[in-house]
């Protein structure tokens, strides 16, 4: 066999290995690759914590039992809904003053608050700065029914012997009127 006959056998050779190789590191380079994207997705598609930060009122409705001073009343649980925020003022403080807020089962926010601090005053720092667009009859209490403009936010306000309960909300006015329904007259430890 000649020179030339040796090379092109030797490079036909060379090349079905070369090519052989290169299936071979194709496919050992594709299994590396597979492995990483497995790793990843079992890093970031594992169960996330629930964004809603639920938060515990027991001692806000036992602060506001024992030191508002006038006859508060407190919202008891509504099925479905979770704490998110809740917030007393120190026995003493002139205004007093207490929050609640809740995640609905309809994913929207509902608070209540209640402040015997000038009607007016407590509703401008509240940002309740909606018109009124009527009244509503809950549990024998009328309640005053304020929206804003693009109808993002509602209110029901009431004010009784200089005390203002205000209930705020992202959702429809009827489940403002589920947490005023809920109401119940603060009751003591003692």
């Amino acid at each position: 066999m000649g020179l030339g006959a040796r090379v092109v056998r030797d490079y036909w050779t060379m090349a079905g290995r070369r090519g052989f190789e290169s299936v071979r590191d194709m496919v050992l380079s594709l299994g590396v690759v597979l492995a990483f994207v497995a790793m990843l997705l079992l890093v970031t598609f594992r169960q996330s914590e629930d964004p809603v930060k639920v938060v515990d009122s027991t001692a806000v409705r036992q602060g506001v039992a024992t030191s508002a001073p006038y006859k508060a009343v407190l919202p008891k649980d509504v099925k479905g809904w979770r704490v998110t925020s809740a917030r007393v003022a120190l026995p003493g403080d002139n205004p007093f003053g207490w929050s609640i807020g809740f995640y609905t089962d309809k994913d929207t926010y509902v608070g209540i608050g209640q402040s015997n601090r000038d009607a007016s005053r407590y509703l401008r720092e509240e940002k309740a700065d909606g018109d009124e667009v009527g009244k509503t009859n809950v549990g024998g209490v009328e309640w005053t029914k304020l929206q804003r403009e693009d109808q993002s936010r509602r209110w029901l306000a009431n004010t009784r012997n200089g005390v203002t309960t205000l209930i705020a909300g992202t959702g429809e006015f009827a489940e403002l009127e589920k947490l005023a329904n809920s109401l119940e007259l603060a009751k003591t430890s003692g």
